[in-house]
């Protein structure tokens, strides 16, 4: 196999799960795939979280390599050791009695991390991400020899102005993509009640100062979906001078006309920008209808691979 020069973005909610694993202070091992050949399910960055119970947070295959990795991972944990394993899923379609079929080739890389090693390399990223924008890891063999160059990026973040019923299944979609979620509302009620159904970043901010409150152009997408037009046109005005290069506005044509037009000139500042009405149209109604066709959206335009 040729060496790989890869890009991950980190998962939001792979990064909760291996913060709960430094603050329980239990081992983990973290696994990477180096390379690929042929049809496989990840591809050369991929990377998932296995605990000393054998827990897995992601999948590298379909689920049909999980076990067996799981397995390895637990000894190595046990001793302290890294290893490179490879799966060739072309000449069986059988392989562990699973019946694959996958007909590709991966190349895994799984490393232990527990306080002894300062859970690094994946704490490393983590600081570099928080301090540069991104992280570099190199993935060496026990002869020196370079495996992998992987550039690691943070995850995309989406800031959700509202936080209606239709926002929480919004938040679960993003947050089961990997995305960094903030939600935002300017009802002390709706935050309340937000909160009680999930733990991501909710803020009660007042609409006139959410420029003010929070680095705006920190997000890769707004979604402005309160529901209530003064909010929603005096959002826009705040994201209009912003570099937020994806905006969505939930409502029909003759709303996004209204409020556009109601912002002024600060309208053209939003170029194609703004999205509206955000989602990719699938079909359904209702709340979850209406989230998975921005969720799809959002996919969509942000699922581009990072050039290499």
């Amino acid at each position: 196999m040729k060496q790989a020069a890869a890009q991950a973005r980190l998962p939001q909610n792979l990064i909760d799960s291996f913060k709960r694993y430094i603050e329980q202070n239990e081992p983990v091992a973290l696994l990477t795939v180096l390379s690929t050949d042929g049809s496989t399910y990840s591809k050369a960055g991929g990377q998932i979280l296995i605990g000393a119970d054998g827990h897995c947070h992601g999948l590298l295959s379909g689920g049909c390599l999980e076990q067996d990795l799981a397995e390895r991972a637990k000894a190595l944990m046990r001793d302290g050791k890294t290893d490179v394993v490879e799966y060739d899923l072309r000449s069986d379609d059988d392989v562990f009695g699973l019946g694959v079929g996958c007909e590709g080739v991966l190349r895994i890389h799984i490393q232990p991390l527990n306080a002894a090693n300062e859970y690094k390399p994946f704490s490393r990223w983590l600081q570099d991400i928080q301090k540069s924008g991104s992280a570099e890891a190199e993935f060496v063999a026990a002869d020196g020899r370079s495996l992998m160059h992987l550039n690691v990026h943070p995850p995309h973040e989406v800031l959700i102005l509202g936080a209606g019923q239709d926002a929480v299944p919004l938040v679960a979609f993003c947050r089961e993509l990997g995305w960094r979620v903030t939600v935002s509302d300017h009802r002390p009620a709706h935050v309340s009640a937000f909160r009680e159904k999930h733990d991501c970043s909710v803020m009660c901010i007042p609409v006139n100062e959410i420029g003010e409150q929070l680095d705006l152009d920190r997000f890769d997408a707004v979604i402005v979906m309160s529901h209530h037009l003064a909010s929603d046109r005096q959002y826009l005005r705040s994201l209009a001078s912003t570099a937020v290069d994806f905006v969505g506005l939930l409502g029909p044509p003759h709303r996004k006309v209204r409020l556009l037009g109601e912002i002024g000139e600060s309208a053209d500042r939003f170029g194609d920008r703004l999205r509206s009405p955000v989602g990719r149209r699938i079909g359904g109604r209702g709340p979850a209808a209406i989230a998975l066709e921005v969720a799809a959206e959002l996919q969509e335009y942000f699922c581009t691979p990072i050039p290499d």
